[in-house]
């Protein structure tokens, strides 16, 4: 007689409304030990508010959450001791404190009452089990987001027992080989009998690993599948976007012909060093032209920040020189590049961009000089309608311009900075992972506003860890191998696997 397993947690025609706004409606989920669980759909349809509200950080306005078939008023300390554990998009760590140190904050008193030693080899063992190595007495301040991400698992893990782990974006941070990585990992959990839920916009990691796929569209369930019932990319991404989407394999086809070669930002020479003072870059040249996409290759932290950093007057390259039409560059402030029309996309718009309690509109007035006054202050009427009006506030489907930024999602804090640098139209832009945490959708509609931008003649730098999407975009692809630059190559003349030799060291 086959057992009857029954679900960890059960929602009855839960709901949750902010003001006016119904952000989930008539969730009914079932969450069982044993499976990976992913619940995808577009920015905004509702899926980290519902984790928020499994994990007890928001209440429904309707409905009921059952644990173990009981009804319970979630709260996140009810959540961990019901065996409840979230691993959230935006890392909840003190980076002037250890590993040891975070995670013996998280951890239930009674758990605490052990040596430190104890205590750090439980979090080795639990490193070594699962292939996500951390050192206990590493400082956070010290790791890069991957490693963050690894503390942030293990917290969780030794949090209780824990039976049910939420993954919000969980590879967004990771460079190929790590989501490889990461997969392997939920694999582990699954069976061991963790309950996974997942929420993640990359269709692969989704269709490589997910027992169940639960599709959200404006807050409602469309569709719920599992592995045995079949579900493959064209079944996930009609289900997602509500109907055909046509994905591009290169947009060639779109991209104007430059007759001239313009070069718009020059490098000659550049040696740039870290915070520690460990050379990132030594002798590297870079031309970007007018009218170009440039693909920037590399493996994550190997200098792609250092470098845009540089390029933006962020900090100072130690050596070489950074030319702007011609007008010498190096060393001068943000100030001075964003006055020469360059705008930067960072990697993490939240640590970089966000001012708590700024609302959307005033963000837009930040680094840009397209700004009108009126008597003694900005005309912040023509600024919205400037918004409102603007070709890429509707494309990238812009919250309404009143809503504080910080309270935002990654995905929807992502879509508003790239029409705040695009709505510049820079004669230069350095575009940083610009389709990290988008769904499907709304990553084909930034690749169509690059180029667009593309064909108005910006020259463009476009760093992502993506290599099919470098190649699919960029007009040439430049490797970070080493510690210098390689030379240009043509994206149809160059595969995959010779990118990836020179991004481990290759000649160049």
């Amino acid at each position: 007689m086959e057992k009857i397993v029954h679900p960890i947690i059960k929602t009855e025609s839960i709901g949750i409304k902010f003001g006016d706004f119904e952000a989930n409606k008539n969730i009914n989920l079932n969450v069982y030990p044993g499976q990976i669980h992913a619940i995808v759909g577009e920015n905004g349809a509702g899926k980290s508010t519902l984790m928020k509200m499994l994990y007890g950080v928001y209440k429904p306005t309707s409905g009921r959450i059952r644990i173990d078939g009981i009804e319970m008023n979630m709260t996140p300390t009810l959540a961990i001791s019901s065996g409840i554990g979230m691993v959230f998009q935006d890392f909840r760590l003190i980076p002037a404190f250890t590993v040891l140190e975070n995670i013996l904050m998280a951890m239930p008193e009674k758990e605490r009452k052990v040596s430190k030693e104890e205590i750090s080899n439980k979090i080795r063992d639990i490193s070594s089990r699962y292939k996500i190595t951390i050192d206990p007495e590493m400082l956070v301040a010290n790791m890069d987001l991957g490693q963050r991400q690894r503390v942030e698992i293990v917290k969780v893990l030794m949090m209780g027992k824990m039976r049910v782990l939420i993954f919000d974006e969980p590879t967004s941070v990771l460079t190929q080989e790590e989501a490889k990585e990461f997969l392997g990992m939920l694999r582990s959990l699954r069976n061991d009998g963790y309950a996974v839920l997942l929420i993640t916009h990359k269709l692969k990691e989704i269709l490589a690993c997910s027992d169940v796929i639960t599709v959200l569209r404006r807050g409602e369930i469309v569709a719920s599948q599992t592995k045995d019932e079949g579900f493959d990319q064209e079944w996930l991404i009609n289900r997602i976007m509500g109907g055909e989407i046509k994905i591009q394999n290169n947009y060639d086809s779109m991209k104007k012909k430059f007759d001239d070669r313009l070069s718009i930002l020059k490098c000659i020479g550049l040696q740039i060093k870290n915070d520690d003072g460990l050379t990132m870059l030594h002798n590297a040249d870079l031309n970007l032209v007018r009218g170009e996409i440039t693909g920037l290759a590399g493996i994550s932290g190997k200098g792609q920040r250092e470098l845009l950093d540089v390029l933006f007057g962020y900090r100072h390259a130690s050596a070489g020189v950074i030319s702007i039409c011609n007008e010498v560059m190096t060393n001068k402030s943000v100030n001075d590049y964003i006055k020469s029309g360059v705008a930067l996309i960072s990697e993490d718009p939240k640590r970089d961009n966000v001012v708590p309690g700024m609302k959307i509109y005033e963000h837009m007035a930040l680094e840009t000089e397209n700004v009108k006054y009126k008597k003694i202050g900005i005309d912040w009427d023509q600024m919205i309608e400037n918004i409102k009006a603007s070709e890429v506030s509707e494309q990238l489907k812009l919250p309404e311009v009143h809503r504080v930024l910080g309270t935002l999602s990654g995905g929807n804090m992502q879509r508003c900075m790239i029409a705040r640098n695009v709505m510049r139209k820079p004669k230069v832009l350095l575009a940083s992972y610009p389709s990290r945490g988008l769904d499907v959708g709304m990553v084909e509609e930034v690749h169509k506003i690059l180029v667009s931008l593309r064909n108005d003649g910006c020259a463009i730098l476009f760093v992502s860890e993506d290599l099919e999407e470098l190649l699919a975009v960029s007009d040439t692809i430049v490797v970070m191998t080493g510690t210098t630059l390689s030379q240009k190559y043509n994206p149809k003349k160059v595969s995959i696997a010779e990118i990836g030799e020179l991004m481990v060291g290759g000649n160049g």
